[in-house]
Parts: C-alpha cells; sequence; structure tokens
C-alpha cells in the first residue's frame, strides 16, 4: 500500500452479538490519514526550498564580498604608490638639500609619469555595482593629483629662477594646493562614502583603503613655498625693487569676438575644442618676462576644472599683449559653466586683485 493509498484493506475481527452470532467489525486503520501525509510532505518541500534559497543566497552574497575584496585591494595597490610618491615629494620640501637640488627637475619629470600611469590604472580598475558613483570620485582623485604634479613641475623650476621667492612662491603653492584637494577629495568622497556602502550591507571585514598624499596640509602654503624656495636656492632671495604688476583686461570668445562679461550670463556654442583670447597688460615700471596666462573650465557635473596655459615671453612697461588659448571642451548643458582667467603673478607684484576675472557661460 502506498503513502497516499487510504486502508481500503482493514483489517476484520469478529465479535459476538446479544443473540449469540457472530458479526464482523472493521478495525480503523492505525496509520495516519491522507491529509496528515499531504502536510508532512509539503512541509518537508518548504524545508527544502528554503534550505536551497538560503544556500543560493549565501553563495550570491560570498561571491559579492569577493568583488568588493577585490576592488578594494586593487584600489589600495593604486594609492599605496600614489601615497609612496607624496610622502617622496613631501619629504623634497621638507628637507631641500643638495641631493635635492641636483636631481629636482628629473624627479619632477619622475613624478608625473608615475602619477600619469597611477591614474590609467585607477581608471581600468572594474568597480562592483554598488561602488560606481564612489569609484568616479577615486577616479578624480587621482586626476586631480596627476593634475596637480604636471602644474608643479614648471612652476618650481620657473620659480628657481625668479629673483622674488614671494610672487614666485604663489604658483609653486597654486600647485601644492591642488594636491591637497586630492587628498579631501578622496577622504570626503570616496572613502567616507564607501565605508557607508559596506556599513549599510553590513559587510564588516572589509577596509576601505586610506589615502593621504601630502604628508603635512601645510606644505601647501604660500610661506612654506617661500622657504623651500630659499633653500633650494642656496639662501634668501635678492629682492625685487620698483613697481611690478600685470592685469587681466579682459577675454573674449572665438571665431565670434563676443567679450565675456563677468557680472552676467554668457551664451556661447558647445564644442570640443573652444578658443578664446585673453588681453594682458603690464601696468609696472619694468618689463616683464614668461608671465603665466592660464584659463579654468568647470562644467557641471565634473568634479575637477579643465585647464590649459601659455606664458607671454616679454612684455613691456604699459604694454598689452592679446594671448590665444585652444583646448578647453565644453558639453550643453542647462546649468551654467564656470571660465576663470588668471594672468601673473609676476615677481614683485604686490596687488593681485585684478589678475583674475570669472564668468559664467551657458553652453548650447
Amino acid at each position: 500500500m502506498s503513502f497516499f493509498e487510504d486502508d481500503e484493506e482493514q483489517i476484520e475481527e469478529e465479535e459476538v452479538t446479544k443473540d449469540g452470532k457472530k458479526a464482523r467489525r472493521r478495525k480503523p486503520p492505525s496509520g495516519p490519514s491522507p491529509l496528515v501525509r499531504v502536510i508532512v510532505i509539503l512541509v518537508a518541500v518548504l524545508v527544502l526550498v528554503l534550505i536551497t534559497s538560503l544556500g543560493i543566497k549565501s553563495c550570491l552574497n560570498n561571491k559579492k564580498v569577493g568583488e568588493y575584496r577585490d576592488y578594494f585591494n586593487a584600489v589600495g595597490d593604486v594609492v599605496k604608490d600614489s601615497d609612496d610618491l607624496g610622502k617622496q615629494l613631501s619629504d623634497m620640501f621638507q628637507k631641500p638639500d643638495e641631493t635635492v637640488r641636483q636631481t629636482l627637475e628629473a624627479k619632477l619629470a619622475e613624478f608625473q609619469v608615475a602619477s600619469e600611469d597611477q591614474l590609467a590604472r585607477a581608471k581600468a580598475i572594474k568597480a562592483p555595482d554598488d561602488f560606481k558613483k564612489e569609484n568616479e570620485w577615486f577616479v578624480a582623485a587621482m586626476q586631480i593629483r596627476a593634475r596637480g604634479l604636471k602644474d608643479l613641475q614648471p612652476a618650481l623650476l620657473n620659480a628657481l629662477e625668479a629673483r622674488d621667492n614671494q610672487a614666485s612662491a604663489a604658483q609653486v603653492s597654486h600647485a601644492t594646493l591642488i594636491l591637497l584637494t586630492s587628498d579631501v577629495t578622496y577622504d570626503e568622497f570616496f572613502y567616507q562614502r564607501a565605508q557607508q556602502v559596506l556599513k549599510d550591507g553590513k559587510i564588516t571585514d572589509i577596509k576601505v583603503p586610506q589615502s593621504k598624499f601630502l604628508k603635512d596640509p601645510a606644505l601647501a602654503s604660500q610661506q612654506t613655498a617661500v622657504t623651500v624656495l630659499e633653500r633650494l636656492k642656496g639662501g634668501p632671495a635678492v629682492q625685487v625693487t620698483g613697481l611690478h604688476g600685470v592685469s587681466l583686461v579682459g577675454v573674449k570668445a572665438k571665431p565670434s569676438g563676443m567679450a565675456l562679461a563677468a557680472d552676467g550670463e554668457n551664451s556661447l556654442k558647445a564644442s570640443d575644442s573652444m578658443t578664446f583670447e585673453v588681453e594682458v597688460e603690464n601696468q609696472g615700471e619694468a618689463t616683464e618676462n614668461e608671465v603665466l596666462v592660464s584659463l579654468s573650465l568647470t562644467a557641471p557635473g565634473r568634479p575637477s576644472p579643465q585647464k590649459v596655459d601659455v606664458r607671454v615671453p616679454t612684455i613691456a612697461p604699459g604694454e598689452r599683449r592679446t594671448i590665444e588659448l585652444t583646448g578647453l571642451a565644453a558639453e550643453a548643458n542647462s546649468q551654467a559653466a564656470l571660465l576663470r582667467a588668471e594672468v601673473g603673478p609676476v615677481p614683485g607684484e604686490t596687488n593681485t586683485q585684478n589678475n583674475v576675472g570669472e564668468y559664467k557661460i551657458a553652453f548650447s
């Protein structure tokens, strides 16, 4: 008899009635009823399904955790190399001895190449879906570091040729400030947010790697840059005499020739290679050489600005020069982008309020 069949062949028992006759009585089945059997089977099936689903969920969770671990290991490898680079640079700034002076240019070039390689490695890392947004900030931090080192090389080398450490130190501290910004970007937008994702997922055995490029934030100050330049030059610099200063006259967009207004919103056509004309005036009493002219464009949704710059070889007192800069790209956007133009400063310049202009541009 099967598990589902009822007991058709029930046991019969003989019994004697009151009148002395024998009668047969069926004995009730001793096994469980069909309904009970069905319930038992359903419970067994549910338990099996539950165990199976829990096993699948556990496997999927283990796979996800494994992907997280591989991802943060890859990130850790990049930031370790990047931090090692920052430590070398910090040591150079804190102990600028004779060896540093002799190898400075080669070291700066080496740092720049290494940072570009680290950026490429960062871009090649495939982030898990849960960390896509955070990974964009990780890559942005590496881009900012590469940009800072790219700016630092010419700023520092030019500063070593300048007579006035105070003015030339401004360009050096500007580059180191970019490097410091990379530390803030990494911590605030990658490290903290990635930690929160792991916390929300109740994952405690994976650590997000920390990163710090500059050992001391004070290295980004202008006064530190002055001290570094004095040590690299072997002593305090010769002070510049007389009136020195350049100013930003204005910025025009090409090919339209439209002069950008600083007190309103400008409208331009989006392009992957825009050209601007920057007019510079020497308001001092001496001829200035190698005057830096730069443009940076900060677009909505982009954490780091694009930047292009050129140097004016020479500009006489009272002379105006128009410099053409190209290479910035912009896409159409409902929100305005910010274009920042900056000239100088030059050695000995004390008033830099007219060196900078900012322009809001709506690209269509």
